[in-house]
């Protein structure tokens, strides 16, 4: 009896969004903040002329600090342009004029893939590994990480999976230059994906040094002369000394001779500063 592979869920465009350190948040505010989340999106897409998106969502759920909208494909490249600038401008307009606890920063992860979508509003839908890595990637070192050296004037920093990116960005539906993203190697637990990050406001450290996360400086390493060789330095010549960037040895005749190295050490007595091949006095 054959054995039938099972049906691919409908493909859906995956939102997720979430507030910038909410924990640090005192809890008599958590609340508030969890209800106006929605209420925030809810503007955003009505600015943009995206409300019937909105309002024909096929399912969207409160996280806590945040929230996940699945909606259909065709909005996709809408997510980027214009929702991120409009989300950047209501949440500073929000922050000079709403009586909000705190002004809100969110990160944002726009992503497409198959998740399941009953149609019932059922607590299963959304499921899937598109869903997953949506997740994960709104994790990732390097959306935190924009957030964190950006100045209080920046209050979304996004990150787009590949697929979104290329679906949308590269392939010109977003109508946005490329160049507006920085592409980021992302792996959080199992999941690794080339992604990319848009900040519609850069400040802070942004300007200065791009979105990428700064790379961890190498730990010096120690060069071991090779088995059987010995490392001459200056302490292992009598009288005069000649400083170089190079082992030395001293001859019977009072010539000195280098050896490839890389530090020397010079000792007492007079000094010499010379290159390769230089000779003593006679």
């Amino acid at each position: 009896m054959a054995v039938h592979g099972a049906e691919l869920p409908p493909y859906r465009a995956l939102l997720v969004v979430d507030i910038r350190d909410f924990s640090g948040i005192p809890g008599v505010h958590h609340a508030k903040i969890t209800d106006l989340v929605p209420v925030v999106l809810n503007t955003v897409f009505e600015r943009c002329g995206l409300d019937k998106y909105w309002n024909s969502r096929l399912f969207g759920f409160s996280t806590g600090d945040g929230y996940v909208v699945g909606l259909h494909t065709g909005v996709l490249p809408r997510l980027l342009n214009p929702f991120l600038r409009v989300l950047q401008s209501e949440l500073a307009y929000r922050a000079e004029v709403a009586a909000d606890p705190v002004p809100l920063h969110m990160r944002v992860t726009v992503h497409v893939g198959p998740v399941t979508d009953s149609g019932q509003e059922l607590a299963s839908d959304g499921s899937g590994v598109a869903r997953v890595e949506a997740h994960r990637l709104l994790d990732a070192t390097p959306v935190r990480d924009l957030l964190t050296r950006s100045g209080p004037s920046t209050h979304v920093a996004a990150i787009v999976s590949g697929r979104a990116y290329h679906d949308a960005v590269a392939s010109g539906y977003a109508n946005e230059p490329a160049d507006l993203y920085v592409q980021v190697p992302v792996k959080v637990k199992t999941y690794s994906d080339l992604a990319y990050l848009r900040v519609p406001v850069p400040t802070g450290d942004l300007l200065g040094r791009g979105f990428l996360p700064p790379a961890e400086p190498e730990a010096a390493t120690a060069v071991e002369p090779a088995a059987g060789t010995t490392t001459n330095t200056a302490q292992h010549v009598h009288g005069k000394v000649v400083q170089a960037g190079r082992d030395v040895a001293q001859t019977h005749n009072n010539n000195y001779t280098f050896h490839q190295a890389e530090n020397v050490n010079t000792g007492s007595g007079d000094q010499i500063n010379g290159v390769r091949d230089h000779r003593g006095p006679r």
